[in-house]
């Protein structure tokens, strides 16, 4: 089973369909890589090589902020958000909807249940 990133792509599935699971990558970019490495878009990921896919790794670190890197850089600019006291660090330390979604009637269980420890600043 081929692996990119960490993420172990479905063996019959088309490959930038299984490449769209890593995070980071959606359907159209997932579609630009795999056409940048000259992979067929009707190609399946057990038909690849070893040698193309080692490609796709490389093109994507070069070129693309994917992973445990971009879930990092959103946790902190999160924090930062917090931490500066900002109208959208203040809702997410409330559990609210940060971008301007209503709030009288929709989400209150959401509300309830959301772990508040998800952005503890208690943690640097």
């Amino acid at each position: 089973m081929a692996q990119i990133q960490r993420v172990s792509l479905f063996p019959h599935a088309t490959f930038h369909i299984a490449l769209a699971r890593v995070f980071g990558l959606g359907r159209s970019t997932s579609l630009a890589v795999s056409e940048a490495c000259g992979i067929s878009k009707d190609l399946k990921v057990k038909d690849v090589k070893d040698s193309y896919i080692q490609k796709v790794t490389a093109y994507i670190e070069a070129n693309f902020v994917t992973g445990d890197t971009l879930k990092r850089q959103v946790r902190e600019n999160v924090l930062q958000e917090v931490a500066i006291n900002s109208r959208r660090g203040v809702r997410h330390t409330l559990g609210l909807p940060v971008t301007g979604a209503q709030t009288r009637n929709n989400g209150v269980n959401a509300r309830k249940l959301r772990p508040l420890l998800l952005y503890d600043t208690s943690r640097r």
